[in-house]
């Protein structure tokens, strides 16, 4: 298993929500989340792409390079748990025409203030929980 969360992203007044994975190694210079095309189409991002989108290359976890979209600060994530929402945060967001489902990089995971616990069992918490609740992954 692993930590995935419900988040709700947002932009000029279209609300997609949906669970990402969080993946601490996603590494990013500021909070991103990457998404599939069919997540970018509903909130009117692509394929026609806004202005200030640019075409990245990313370097994978297995060392290969992958050319993605990045449209930055264009929508803003919350975290939506059973109790509580946080955020929300501004982002870039990252379109991958092939992924599969969204990713939640290091730098969002750390301004939504998750706090993984185990990993392999999708145990996380919010940060100013720890030590005193753990809640249980998404999916």
């Amino acid at each position: 298993m692993a930590v995935r969360l419900r988040v709700r992203l947002e932009r000029e007044g279209r609300s997609v929500e949906t669970v990402a994975l969080v993946n601490s190694g996603y590494e990013a210079r500021g909070p991103e989340i990457l998404v599939p095309a069919h997540i970018a189409r509903e909130l009117g991002t692509y394929p026609q792409l806004p202005p200030g989108s640019e075409v990245m290359e990313y370097v994978l976890a297995d060392g290969s390079r992958s050319k993605m979209i990045r449209v930055k600060g264009a929508v803003r994530v919350s975290l939506v748990a059973e109790d509580r929402v946080e955020g929300p945060v501004t982002a870039d967001l990252v379109i991958a025409e092939g992924a599969e489902e969204a990713l939640i990089s290091d730098k969002l995971a750390d301004e939504l203030g998750i706090a993984i616990i185990a990993v392999g069992e999708g145990l996380w918490c919010f940060r100013d929980e720890l030590g005193r609740r753990v809640r249980r992954s998404q999916a």
